[in-house]
C-alpha cells in the first residue's frame, strides 16, 4: 500500500509580512481594550458625554464673550492663538459654508 505524499505549503515573504502585521494590530487593539460590566460601560459613556458637554459649553461661552467684545470694541485688534495648518484649513472650509 502506498502512503500519501507529504504536502508542501509555500508561503511567500509578502504573506508572512501581512500575517505579522495583522498579528501586531490585533495585539495592539487587545492592549487597548478591557472588559467591564454593563453598568460600568454605561457610566463611562455618560462621563464621556458629560465631558464633551463641558467642552461645548466652554466654547459657547467663549463665543458669547467674543460677540460681546465685538459689540464694545469696534475696530480694535484682539490677540488670539494662531491656528495650526490643519485647523486653519478646517476653519477656512467651515467659513465658506
Amino acid at each position: 500500500m502506498l502512503s500519501p505524499a507529504p504536502k508542501c505549503v509555500c508561503i511567500d515573504q509578502e504573506e508572512t509580512k501581512t500575517a505579522a502585521w495583522i498579528e501586531h494590530k490585533m495585539t495592539e487593539a487587545s492592549d487597548q481594550l478591557e472588559t467591564s460590566s454593563l453598568k460600568e460601560s454605561i457610566i463611562h459613556k455618560a462621563w464621556v458625554r458629560w465631558e464633551e458637554g463641558l467642552r461645548l459649553a466652554h466654547m459657547q461661552q467663549e463665543i458669547g464673550e467674543a460677540t460681546a467684545r465685538m459689540e464694545t470694541t469696534k475696530g480694535q485688534p484682539i490677540l488670539m492663538l494662531r491656528l495650526t495648518e490643519g485647523r486653519h484649513e478646517q476653519f477656512e472650509t467651515w467659513t465658506m459654508q
